[in-house]
């Protein structure tokens, strides 16, 4: 009975304060609605693999070799050396083989409907037991069957779909780089969203030794390096470091020096994504989002209280005592925390999707659903119903029965409040504003190299001797104004030799990248020392170093002449290029050798994946153009879907996961802001109401209107002022620290704390100013009539 009572009087309460129930509710959602959308995306993102059968006894190899002055790590391993692993290792149950390296390059086809191909980036070669050592459902075969026989292929039903209309995939065949048929012998579950591994083709590895470019990779001879990543699952995952310990000894007898490292399958999302590293960000924004929202509760309840403190006086003249006022703002808290909850679940189903889309993240939408999810959303409710409900409960059960005005340290903790939340909107705009300058430095820094108009397109081995055609006739189209060849795609490839220095006995790594001469100058490749000759492909055995190479390797100040051994060959250097970034703006530019070929030679084409560079001259038709290039790629090579890339839009994604932050903190500050603004309106008008009977009373003794504007408006500027000079230095510590991991970076500048002085006021005084103008233009005899009533 008394708890409907309560229940009752906070309805009453709620309904009839219109202004700010709507503002303390909105407030309320979108914080929650932020801490939920933010919370399901961390415990997305920690939840990698966390649902494979045994994920805390699975690890996966890496080996970590230290050089002269770097640290490289490896991830591949021969065919044979998980089987000498096992052998020598008791605590290892079993093992599982998989390669994607081999799929570089490679085309899927259709073999009843050619014209249905794609490149496919995500094929994996793997031992017989894949569905037993991992969870991956298998909708169609038997899993222990599978990846038995030889050429073999297990099928995603994303590929089911595509290549079979519906029908049955298992039976049916696909052509694997236009020569070798495969049997399709099941279909499995599209992959979660939060599983590392992503196939959409699964081949049986044994099949390698019947394809004649790859054959002979599982005659490894005793090495220990290869192309195969290696799992392991341990009989207790307590033995983890003793068998990376026993495996390091193992590799180094078998030539692979370094420290084996055994990585937890649970950890792997760490150290291959770039979110991870503003992951731990994401809670502290989402509780500075909350914090604001229960602020702004707590503020605007605590305002209220000369409203309240009448009837928590009659209340408590009847015998009520500090329990019952207590639980009776428990009870109103909690019901505006459930229905700010309903509407900030709402806010996120509703959202979530183009929510998902504008951040470029990969997360199941099913996710919402599930029981974790639901723990945090009950967990987030207790919160916010505790914390909303502590201040306004504490606060007022402690008038006395005789006193009905609200002391000055109430004021002045709703000032302390209101600063802070002015703060953290000043902070995040501070943010903002750097991390869109470093992106826009990232976007428009001079790599020395041109981008600009540069189209890529990878071609595979099954282009063959045929690619100087393609080229030749690539580069008669109209609108094309230059051609280049490079073994890769520029940031998305390159291969690394270790050189060995015969003076101090040291090993430097060296990145390589085989180009020809036409892609040095269509890229605008600036010489430091130029070579003799004009045609240095002609030159067999050449390299040209960058500047960094030249410093590494201790070439002195007249490098050209001079040899260095890569591998078996001693190529001698016959140019330097001025250092260029090859690679993400987040490093230092490291040493690069280029071997320069021929156009025509087999680096690519012949018998090797390339990739064609073509540069567009100016006020061309793009799609004209490429639509030209499409058809001579499929004359050329009807095997491989046709692809292409910008150069300037492949530099741009390296930056995906700045690019993500940046969205992240323009949602979060616009809410912050929103929730900042919608809190200073209520004080204002709350403040404006108290003060009615005074404004009347300036007006009549002939106080103008910019007089009372300037009397209601200044102690709220006043406060903003406040949170603006302490958010400045905060901000500034912040940000500077967060550029020092950019090798390449921007400078704070007076002017991004000016534009976010100039927005945090220009948003305080549009929210306190038309309530101030309304109260100032008022009629002074209505207010003093109202104030008497």
């Amino acid at each position: 009975m008394l708890l409907a009572n309560y229940i009752r009087i906070a309805w009453r309460n709620l309904r009839s304060k219109t202004l700010y129930s709507s503002i303390k509710i909105g407030s309320l959602a979108t914080g929650l609605s932020v801490a939920i959308l933010i919370l399901l995306y961390m415990a997305h993102e920690l939840s990698y693999d966390r649902w494979q059968k045994d994920s805390d006894r699975i690890f996966c190899l890496a080996t970590r070799i230290k050089l002269d002055k770097d640290t490289i790590q490896t991830n591949g391993y021969s065919y044979e050396a998980a089987t000498m692993i096992r052998d020598q290792n008791k605590q290892v149950e079993s093992f599982l083989r998989i390669t994607g390296s081999l799929s570089q390059g490679a085309s899927i086809q259709s073999v009843t409907d050619p014209a249905l191909r794609e490149n496919a980036g995500n094929i994996y070669f793997t031992d017989p037991n894949f569905f037993t050592f991992f969870s991956f459902r298998l909708l169609e075969g038997n899993k222990e069957e599978v990846l038995k026989h030889p050429f073999s292929i297990v099928v995603s039903e994303r590929i089911a779909r595509k290549f079979f209309k519906g029908a049955s995939a298992v039976g049916q065949s696909l052509l694997y780089n236009g020569e070798n048929t495969f049997l399709v012998t099941g279909v499995m579950e599209d992959a979660p969203s939060n599983a590392n591994l992503k196939a959409d083709y699964l081949m049986s590895a044994n099949s390698i030794s019947g394809i004649e470019k790859i054959g002979t990779l599982l005659n490894t001879s005793g090495n220990f390096g290869g192309p195969f990543n290696l799992y392991l699952k341990l009989t207790d995952k307590s033995q983890q470091a003793q068998v990376a310990a026993n495996i390091s000894r193992l590799a180094d007898a078998s030539g692979l020096p370094g420290k084996v490292l055994l990585r937890p399958l649970t950890s792997l999302q760490k150290e291959i994504s770039p979110n991870f590293r503003y992951l731990s960000l994401f809670p502290l924004v989402a509780g500075l989002v909350l914090l604001m929202a229960l602020i702004n509760y707590m503020s605007l309840s605590t305002a209220r209280a000369i409203g309240r403190a009448k009837e928590i006086a009659v209340r408590k003249t009847l015998g009520a005592n500090y329990k019952h006022i207590a639980w009776q703002f428990y009870i109103e808290s909690g019901l505006y925390a459930f229905i700010a909850f309903g509407v900030a679940l709402v806010m996120v189903l509703w959202f979530n999707r183009p929510l998902i889309r504008y951040l470029e993240v990969d997360i199941d939408t099913g996710f919402l659903f599930q029981p974790l999810a639901f723990i945090i959303y009950l967990g987030l409710l207790a919160i916010t119903v505790l914390l909303a409900g502590s201040y306004p409960a504490f606060i007022l059960s402690r008038y006395q029965a005789a006193v009905v005005k609200p002391s000055e340290k109430d004021k002045n903790t709703r000032k302390v409040m209101t600063i802070a939340q002015f703060l953290v909107a000043g902070v995040l705009i501070v943010c903002c504003v750097v991390i869109r300058e470093q992106l826009d430095y990232f976007r428009n820094a001079n790599t020395g190299i041109e981008k600009d108009r540069v189209v890529m397109v990878p071609f595979q081995e099954s282009m063959g001797a045929h690619y100087p055609a393609f080229r030749q006739q690539v580069a008669a189209l109209n609108g094309v104004t230059a051609t280049g060849t490079a073994r890769y795609p520029l940031y998305e490839g390159e291969d690394m030799w270790f050189i060995n220095q015969e003076k101090d006995k040291s090993q430097t790594l060296v990145s390589v990248i085989q180009v020809d001469q036409a892609l040095m100058a269509m890229t605008d490749m600036k010489w430091k020392d130029r070579p003799v000759s004009n045609f240095i492909s002609d030159q067999p055995k050449a390299v040209v170093l960058n500047e960094t190479a030249v410093k590494y390797l201790k070439l002195g100040d007249a490098p050209v002449g001079k040899f260095v051994p890569f591998g078996p060959d001693n190529r001698q250097v016959i140019g330097v290029v001025k250092d260029f970034n090859f690679r993400s703006l987040r490093s230092e530019i490291t040493p690069l050798a280029l071997f320069v070929e021929k156009e025509n030679s087999t680096a690519w084409g012949v018998s090797n994946p390339g990739c064609l560079f073509i540069k567009l001259g100016p006020n061309q038709s793009i799609p004209r153009l490429l639509a030209d290039v499409k058809k001579i790629f499929e004359r050329f090579d009807p095997r491989s879907a046709f692809e292409y890339k910008f150069l300037d839009e492949t530099f741009n994604k390296m930056y995906r996961a700045e690019d993500q932050l940046r969205r992240l903190f323009d949602i979060f500050t616009l809410l912050t802001i929103i929730i900042a603004a919608s809190g200073l309106l209520g004080l204002a008008t709350f403040s404006a109401e108290l003060r009615t009977r005074e404004v009347g009373i300036r007006k009549v003794l002939g106080a103008n209107v910019s007089q009372l504007v300037l009397l209601l408006s200044k102690e709220f500027i006043k406060l903003v002022f406040v949170s603006l000079v302490i958010a400045t230095p905060i901000a500034w510590y912040l940000m500077k620290q967060w550029l020092q991991q950019f090798a390449y970076r921007t400078e704070m500048k007076w002017w991004m704390f000016a534009v976010s002085a100039a927005l945090v006021l220009t948003i305080a005084i549009i929210a306190v100013g038309g309530q101030v103008l309304k109260s100032a233009l008022r009629n002074p005899v209505k207010s003093l009539k109202i104030t008497s009533d």
